[in-house]
């Protein structure tokens, strides 16, 4: 058998009524004073009971109380970045015994353990809040939640008695459990991942990552109390399970629930994730960008920094430290701002309230964010129908086509036109024409040409919007406008093509039957985009026909091809039709 890594503080506690007990446990508790735990409470009494929060043996006393939140350890010295605390109202305080023991209760009156009093001290809320949350604002739902509880803490060493069939029961792994998982897979060096929310493309890129440097992977997402707007657990785990069954390879990764509650406390609560991962076998773990965090409270980095306030001999595991991660359309791949050279215009980031929106108007979300299995899941969750998928009457989309003037983008707007025009309503949003009716009286500046690309994003988004295929045919030169067009277009949900019809500066001055191109090389015409204006080829389009030596033929049917391909057109409809 394999070597794990040792628990926090050296023993693995086990403070769980076996079943064989549990009749004359709750017998003995009958007759006791009784007190009642809150969510977190009880998050936090299986936590202790079944040793994830090795070495606590029960809820702390003052002197683990004051020494955690001046110096994050306990008054032993060993690293503990967070107080796990039984607060009560001033009438249990007063009627019950130290030395006693006393029934914990969850609301309905369920006997979920007993606590030997060994003490009841005095917190000051607002210190504890600017300690462990770095703030006094309500706004917090940690010192929300911290300042609707009572002052009187409860210490002393616990017992519990789990629920036969809580929930997320087949892989509510404890320590014990998780850990003979592992063992008997063989893993020496073992990566975590904790996650409140659904995986999405990006983090599941980071729990790859692990994977290429640890035998294997535990994706231990938590399911106890979070804030309101957070996906409930029920659905992430569906999601979780589709991820593992399509995407990760079954033998080095393992599906385990962890119930603990978030405290939203950034970068305390990264630690703790990470010290009480080391008691379920896990030698690695993943520490994002604001782990844990919310708002504007800690800074991205502070979670991964915490971490060097200790030795690795005091922490006992290692934390991989991984930058933010994104889609970068440029790049078109994934990367981070440390392997990726482009703006953030570029990058596919959507917040967790924009996926709501999107998916909640029926949107598809891009599938460079999340995958699609994923996104259904989403959005059958949120009670949302999707738009389109069926060909008589489908979702719109933008063809965005760009190039130099004449390189030839009216006429295969047109030609694209007639191929879809068959089964579903298209139109057309041509440069010259936008500018004679909808931009009238814009010249030529950047800023008027920004402005110009705008207004045509904006119509074909509203065409998009209403199952119309927008296709627009504008020089729309500058690489950052159309990057901005992209975003704005994916963010909604609606799918964004880039076509680029390229051809040779010289190709274009032989085809220019009106002379424009030698009257701009000549002086006579300024600001002529490719001669005296820049225009930015696109570095990733999804799409390139070489208008100057291909016949528009075959520039369609690698249009219409990829169409097909992203299933926003008939895979057997002909490029002629």
């Amino acid at each position: 058998m394999p070597s794990l890594v040792q628990p926090h503080g050296g023993t693995l506690i086990d403070r769980v009524v076996p079943p064989s007990e549990a009749e004359a446990f709750r017998a003995a508790a009958r007759p006791l004073e009784s007190l009642v735990l809150d969510a977190r409470e009880l998050a936090d009494l299986e936590l202790i009971a079944t040793g994830a929060t090795s070495p606590l043996t029960g809820f702390l006393g003052s002197a683990d109380y004051e020494s955690v939140l001046a110096r994050m350890r306990l008054a032993d010295g060993t690293v503990w970045p967070l107080p796990l605390t039984l607060a009560v109202s001033d009438e249990d305080a007063a009627r019950i015994a130290r030395g006693a023991p006393v029934a914990l209760r969850d609301a309905s009156g369920r006997l979920a353990g007993t606590i030997v009093v060994r003490e009841v001290h005095r917190r000051d809320p607002l210190a504890e809040a600017r300690a462990v949350y770095r703030t006094e604002e309500r706004a917090h739902p940690g010192v929300a939640y911290l300042l609707a509880r009572p002052v009187n803490l409860v210490a002393g060493e616990i017992r519990a008695l789990l629920p036969e069939e809580p929930p997320f029961a087949r892989h509510r792994l404890s320590p014990r459990q998780l850990r003979a998982r592992i063992a008997e897979r063989g893993w020496t060096r073992v990566a975590g991942f904790q996650t409140r929310n659904p995986i999405h493309r990006a983090h599941e890129h980071l729990t790859k990552l692990a994977l290429e440097v640890t035998d294997g992977l535990v994706i231990h997402p938590l399911v106890g109390e979070t804030k309101g707007d957070d996906v409930p657990a029920e659905v992430r785990f569906r999601a979780y399970e589709a991820l593992l069954e399509r995407y990760y390879p079954p033998d080095r990764t393992l599906l385990a629930a962890f119930p603990a509650a978030m405290r939203y406390a950034g970068p305390r609560e990264a630690l703790f994730h990470a010290l009480v991962r080391k008691n379920y076998g896990i030698t690695h773990f993943i520490v994002g960008r604001d782990h844990a965090g919310v708002g504007r409270y800690y800074g991205p980095l502070e979670a991964q920094q915490i971490f060097e306030k200790f030795t690795p001999a005091e922490l006992g595991i290692t934390p991989l430290r991984f930058d933010a991660t994104f889609f970068c359309r440029a790049c078109d791949m994934l990367a981070s701002p440390r392997t990726c050279p482009h703006p953030p215009s570029e990058r596919l980031d959507l917040s967790g309230s924009r996926v709501r929106e999107i998916l909640r108007a029926g949107g598809n979300l891009p599938s460079e964010f999340t995958r699609p299995e994923v996104a259904e899941i989403l959005r059958t969750h949120l009670g949302a129908k999707p738009k389109g998928r069926v060909l008589r009457r489908p979702g719109g989309f933008i063809v965005w086509f760009t190039g130099l003037s004449g390189a030839g983008k009216s006429t295969l707007a047109e030609r694209v036109r007639d191929v879809l025009a068959a089964e579903r309503a298209v139109e057309i949003l041509d440069g010259d024409e936008v500018r004679t009716h909808l931009s009238k009286g814009l010249g030529f500046s950047r800023e008027d040409r920004d402005t110009n690309i705008r207004r045509i994003g904006f119509v074909a988004r509203l065409l998009a919007r209403n199952g119309v295929v927008a296709i627009t045919a504008a020089i729309s030169p500058y690489a950052e406008t159309r990057a901005e067009m992209r975003r704005i277009a994916e963010e909604e949900g609606i799918p964004f093509v880039e076509v680029y019809a390229d051809a040779a500066l010289d190709a274009l001055i032989r085809r220019d039957v009106k002379g424009l191109y030698r009257k701009a090389l000549a002086g006579e015409i300024a600001h002529f985009t490719g001669v005296s204006d820049p225009y930015e080829p696109p570095l990733a389009p999804e799409v390139v026909v070489h208008t100057d030596r291909e016949e528009p033929e075959t520039s369609l049917a690698a249009i219409v091809r990829f169409l097909a391909e992203r299933g926003l057109a008939a895979a057997s409809r002909k490029a002629a039709a």
